[in-house]
């Protein structure tokens, strides 16, 4: 009776304890399969990320997956096409050989992609600046900018010198001349022949021509802004209606999952890294759509042409300013200036012409003498900040004459005036000019016209479904990406 008993009570504890054995294999296939289903996605999204864009890494030194891969029309499908791929590839590899069951891919989604021009471009800066660093990236040009001594442009900039002395020659075309009896009796007026008529005349001339420029060998070159980014759009991304196929599945052009993650980079670094990838006046890049690349940046023209004359107008500007606060406060340019007005016939009649005639010789001489600082520039040469010395007196403005100067190799060079100009750009301006550059290089160099660096993905976010052995169902989310 007692071995009835305990037959049928370990067939009862048998039975329960295979219950307890099958659930905890259950359990154990269903985590081996999602374990493995993580490692996979891991990996294929790894892989996803090895196809970036080659020439843009080559050239830039910057780590992004086109989206186009260089197809008709840029998308997040291309870019769930390729995990998919990669992750139906690793998953094939255990297919028909595994004991614990085979997985079964339901679905891929690619929900979210942080690309280049993100919050006001600062992926694509924070890059570059990572570049410069990792390279220990040193330029002449930008020292300053690092070591907080910008040279001060704002207030030259904003100041409308220029403006000032016209108004000021207006003012005195309309003063009434002076009339004395010539030999026949008559009564008429004495001109003026104000020796700053000369330089003013060439204010509205082309400043090229006038500082010497070699505009037979500034490159002909034109692009379409609209093709670009800055031109493209005026938001931080292209808009839904825009590239409706990049944006179904986030619903707007924000990245919701890297908000407010992004940090601002070093600006003064990252123009270094912009000198050291672009070409300039003084040293073109040969290779490039444009190729004067920052004065692009900085101007944001169409062409070469029109990019190193705006530059050069601004120079002017600048030094202009510059020079008309240095003669107005030099004593013996004043008395110079005064001397050369008490010398003018029209003024010894009529004395209320000395003081406006007196300072409209120091407003010429100012800007004659900018036209030569900047001639100077241009070929090479250095100024100082401030005013030390002048190559055009009161005695010379009558000739008009722009001179090279003597060169030193002391003060601010055209380069580095040009960093300050990129520098005092605001942020979201100067980084999507850049990107024009960029995607300019990258489409003329990869025959790839669709190329777009608001479609080039840093960092993306993957939901994968897929279904194993013993009713296993696995949902995973992951966010990938280069930094």
């Amino acid at each position: 009776m007692m071995k009835g008993y305990l037959t049928v009570f370990l067939s009862l504890s048998l039975s329960i304890l295979s219950g307890v054995i099958l659930t905890l294999t259950t359990l154990a296939i269903r985590n081996g399969q999602r374990l493995r289903m993580e490692c996979i996605t891991d990996v294929s999204m790894n892989s996803t990320l090895a196809e970036f864009e080659k020439t843009l890494h080559d050239r830039y030194g910057l780590f992004y997956v086109d989206l186009s891969y260089q197809e008709a029309q840029p998308s997040l499908q291309n870019m769930e096409r390729r995990l998919q791929y990669y992750l139906s590839e690793n998953v094939a590899l255990f297919q028909n050989s595994d004991l614990w069951g085979n997985l079964v891919l339901k679905k891929v989604v690619v929900s979210d992609v942080r690309t280049a021009s993100d919050d006001q471009g600062e992926s694509m800066k924070s890059q570059a600046v990572q570049y410069a660093e990792d390279c220990d990236i040193h330029r002449e040009e930008t020292e300053m900018l690092l070591n907080g001594d910008s040279i001060s442009i704002s207030g030259s900039m904003n100041e409308d010198v220029m403006g000032t002395w016209s108004a000021l020659m207006e003012m005195i075309a309309g003063m009434e001349l002076p009339v004395m009896q010539n030999e026949q009796g008559e009564w008429e007026e004495v001109p003026l022949s104000n020796p700053a008529d000369l330089a003013y005349g060439l204010s509205g001339s082309d400043v090229l021509f006038l500082v010497g420029a070699p505009t037979d060998r500034i490159p002909v070159g034109k692009i379409r802004k609209e093709d670009y980014l800055s031109g493209r759009d005026s938001s931080d991304r292209m808009t839904e209606q825009q590239r409706p196929d990049l944006f179904q599945h986030t619903g707007t052009g924000e990245s919701r999952w890297c908000q407010g993650q992004a940090q601002t980079a070093d600006t003064g670094q990252f123009i270094t890294y912009l000198f050291d990838m672009m070409g300039n006046y003084r040293n073109g890049k040969e290779d490039g759509l444009l190729k004067y690349q920052l004065e692009y940046i900085a101007e944001g023209k169409a062409s070469d042409y029109e990019n190193l004359q705006a530059v050069v107008e601004e120079l002017v500007r600048i030094r202009f300013a510059v020079n008309a606060e240095a003669a107005f406060a030099d004593g013996s340019m004043v008395s110079e200036a005064a001397g050369l007005a008490e010398e003018l016939q029209a003024v010894s009649l009529k004395p209320a012409f000395l003081q406006p005639v007196t300072e409209s010789i120091l407003y010429a001489c100012a800007y004659l003498e900018a036209l030569s600082e900047v001639k100077m520039l241009l070929e090479g040469g250095r100024v100082s900040q401030g005013k030390e010395s002048w190559m055009i007196r009161p005695s010379m403005i009558t000739e008009a004459e722009i001179h090279g100067g003597t060169w030193t190799f002391s003060g601010i060079s055209y380069e580095q005036y040009l960093a300050c100009m990129v520098y005092e750009l605001p942020e979201k301006v100067r980084n999507y000019r850049a990107m024009d550059v960029m995607e300019m290089d990258i489409r003329m160099l990869t025959g790839n016209t669709r190329f777009a660096m608001d479609c080039s993905v840093e960092r993306f976010r993957a939901q994968i479904q897929a279904a194993g052995a013993a009713r296993g169902n696995y949902l995973i989310d992951r966010t990938y990406g280069y930094y």
